[in-house]
């Protein structure tokens, strides 16, 4: 779905960052550097010139229909043009506060909390019963950050260059309107109740307004990831800048700092997060997985929104697919990427190696129309699961243990909770060995943060989750890049 937008524009910089100042978010994942071929509008009149770069990510037949990338468009004019209704400001109303929980807002009523997750890609918060410890309500909604790129890089490098302040704009914007959507009103900074923070350590930075200038170069240096109070807000503690609090907030989450028995958990995002361990001792890792699963790096790629491709099944030369909500398909969110994948190698449309066969090397394989899976995307697919197996690897040699002492892998993240765990392992992202042991976890970073606004003295379980955990550097690792080139191939 397309929306159509009448706008003025002046050639001084790009329609990108004018559709942003204008308070419109197309998905930019490569920070509008031309790379990504995302950030697709269509124009309906006064159709410009396209670059070289428009024309090797755009076919022809789509350059003739007036399809242009918005971050390679400096032009002059008035301009009437088609974008993704996603991608449009949501301005969503509800009843208001008063109306919907009368008892919100009364003098000394405590009634109520707020639980919210900040991911790089997607925002959740969950209104909370604290009387009856149960979710009154949970909504989610893009993180239109994603108009300055799709990874933490992505917006420290913004941030870096000045554009903090509206990223941090966005955050709040985000967040009011999905205070909106639960008829708690529409400033998270003056809910009369409390609010618990959830996120990525850039994240939580970005939504402070601190600065990110530690966070992109070695030693990655955070200001502060400390458990504390911002404005109205409690913000979760965090390991270290790549393992945040969303991490903390998941390990709480599973009580693997509660349990003798020793779990792991493994947050599938763009960086691919990794825990193991139990009440004593814990190690944290995570790996440079890339967007991948979420949409991000492949070329047909999608968010997980109504018309993306979430299921994909190749019987005897025949593909089926579902997509969300029923709708036409419109892109391949994570599922659907990762059942491509699989069902690739498994009818030996791709070898061991990742080579796709000759008939689909130049245009890719057709899923649905105008929507095609490439070489390109195979090897995307092929870097982040190497990164995340080897992560797992090295996580297990760290800690001393084998497979047959881990009583559960939890795995977290929306993607997580819809992926098919059998396909997963059969790309040999995630060990056959722990097939029977796994757990999807969900949002663990929202749970964890429901936890502690039901539970005030759970402060305490966060704080030892930090304590008790150490981080492995993966890079510093000798084993790590043997075994990343060993899981790049599908060893089906």
């Amino acid at each position: 779905m397309h929306n159509r937008l009448t706008i003025s524009i002046n050639k001084n910089s790009s329609l990108l960052r004018q559709l942003r100042d204008q308070g419109y978010f197309i998905p930019a994942y490569c920070g509008g550097r031309g790379s990504c071929g995302k950030c697709r509008v269509r124009f309906s009149e006064h159709l410009p010139d396209a670059t070289e770069t428009e024309r090797q990510m755009l076919s022809a037949d789509e350059l003739a229909a007036g399809w242009r990338l918005a971050c390679r468009v400096f032009a002059e004019g008035t301009c009437v043009l088609e974008i993704p209704e996603y991608a449009i400001e949501n301005v969503a109303t509800a009843d208001t506060l008063a109306k919907e929980y009368p008892a919100i807002g009364n003098p000394g009523d405590n009634r109520y909390a707020l639980a919210i997750d900040i991911g790089t890609s997607t925002i959740a918060a969950s209104l909370i019963d604290v009387m009856n410890r149960e979710t009154v309500k949970t909504v989610t909604g893009i993180n239109h950050q994603i108009a300055y790129g799709a990874d933490v890089l992505s917006r420290i490098d913004a941030s870096n260059r000045g554009e903090g302040r509206k990223l941090q704009e966005l955050l709040f914007s985000d967040l009011g309107d999905l205070c909106r959507q639960l008829g708690i009103g529409e400033n998270v900074k003056t809910l009369p109740m409390p609010v618990v923070i959830a996120g990525n350590t850039t994240m939580q930075h970005l939504l402070q307004g601190l600065s990110c200038r530690g966070l992109g170069v070695f030693p990655f240096t955070p200001v502060d990831i400390s458990m504390h109070l911002y404005k109205n807000m409690t913000i979760l503690p965090g390991i270290g800048t790549y393992v945040g609090a969303e991490i903390v907030s998941g390990i709480v989450a599973c009580g693997i700092n509660q349990k003798e028995d020793i779990s792991m958990l493994v947050d599938l995002g763009t960086n691919g997060e990794m825990v193991i361990g139990n009440k004593d001792r814990i190690l944290v890792a995570s790996a440079a997985a890339g967007p991948a699963f979420e949409g991000g790096s492949i070329s047909c790629g999608s968010p997980g929104v109504p018309g993306a491709i979430d299921t994909v099944t190749i019987e005897h030369g025949k593909t089926s697919i579902t997509t969300i909500g029923g709708e036409k398909a419109s892109g391949i969110c994570g599922s659907g990427v990762l059942d491509t994948v699989y069902e690739l190698r498994k009818e030996e449309i791709i070898d061991e190696s990742g080579m796709l066969k000759e008939e689909y090397l130049e245009g890719g394989f057709p899923l649905a129309p105008g929507i095609t899976f490439t070489a390109k995307d195979v090897s995307e697919v092929q870097l982040a699961k190497a990164a995340i197996r080897a992560g797992i690897e090295i996580l297990l040699q760290s800690y001393g243990i084998t497979y047959n002492q881990v009583s559960r892998l939890y795995l977290a993240g929306g993607f997580g909770q819809k992926m098919d765990c059998d396909k997963a392992v059969g790309i040999g992202m995630l060990p056959k060995e722990l097939r029977s042991r796994i757990t999807a976890a969900g949002n663990s970073s929202l749970e964890g943060a429901k936890k502690l606004a039901m539970e005030s003295s759970l402060a305490k379980s966060f704080r030892h989750a930090v304590r008790i955990s150490e981080e492995i550097v993966l890079s510093n690792q000798k084993m790590f890049q043997e075994l990343y080139v060993k899981y790049m191939y599908f060893h089906y």
